[in-house]
């Protein structure tokens, strides 16, 4: 039987590409498109905002019943509004929402005490080995190299660093001992000083069509290592958004990772 499938943001750049991807998996249903409720997108029918999308649901401004999971690009006010509905109405969460906002995280996590959600940085097979692997590489090369993030992004992108770089920077803090919130640099201006063995810079770039490029930097001061994703499609993150989305319904109330997802 199709997962039913909600999409929020569906008229975004991600929200366009879940709609035709939903639209084209026989094991998904979609059942509802929503848009923020002064959209000029309300009312229209998806096939009218993607047309690679065959389906004349209507766009909606607010979650209703019936989906089995809803899939969140949106904004961090949107994200917070639509996991509350999802709470009341028992609709498994999988938010790609990102934020460089340590209390909205938390605050948005306390809906999975209701219903089961992930919320994760990025949708990627290929970011989510990256993030395991560049932790075990700043573990194994130790404290005589600096690590460094650099991300880039379109230009179209309004938050910076993106999720992805913080879920970077997240894993190889958590697997050496540092403090995201008091380890990470973003970016350099002025006299700051030399550099603390403890810092871990994370640097936006914000260029063109960028889809997602992410590296993480290794130097001592003998050598440099440097670990690369680069996306070709944002149909990478849409197809694993869906794969979560088939993987989470009718999973109990928790809080859960794309590594579970993809038993990593």
């Amino acid at each position: 039987m199709p997962v039913k499938v909600a999409i929020n943001g569906a008229g975004g750049r991600m929200g366009r590409r879940l709609l035709s991807i939903a639209c084209a998996d026989p094991n998904i249903e979609l059942v509802q498109a929503i848009e923020y409720a002064a959209s000029p997108l309300q009312g229209k029918k998806v096939r009218e905002v993607e047309p690679e999308a065959d389906s004349d649901i209507v766009i909606t401004s607010e979650l209703a019943a019936g989906a089995d999971a809803v899939i969140d690009f949106s904004s961090p006010q949107g994200t917070s509004a639509l996991a509350k509905q999802a709470e009341g109405l028992g609709i498994a969460l999988v938010i790609g929402t990102t934020a460089k906002d340590f209390e909205w995280r938390q605050a948005v996590k306390k809906s999975s005490a209701k219903v089961p959600m992930i919320h994760a940085q990025n949708f990627s097979l290929g970011v989510n080995l990256m993030f395991k692997v560049a932790a075990q590489m700043a573990k194994a090369l130790g404290e005589d190299f600096d690590i460094e993030i650099v991300e880039g992004h379109h230009h179209h992108k309004v938050d910076a660093p993106s999720g992805t770089g913080m879920g970077i920077a997240g894993a190889i803090c958590d697997s050496i001992g540092r403090d995201v919130e008091k380890d990470l640099v973003y970016g350099r201006e002025g006299q700051v000083g030399k550099r603390t063995k403890t810092e871990i810079g994370v640097h936006a770039l914000r260029m063109g069509s960028e889809i997602g490029l992410h590296t993480a930097y290794y130097a001592s001061e003998f050598e440099r290592l440097e670990l690369t994703h680069r996306a070709s499609s944002r149909d990478v993150f849409a197809a694993g958004a869906m794969r979560a989305a088939k993987w989470i319904a009718g999973k109990p109330a928790g809080y859960y990772e794309m590594s579970d997802v993809l038993g990593l």
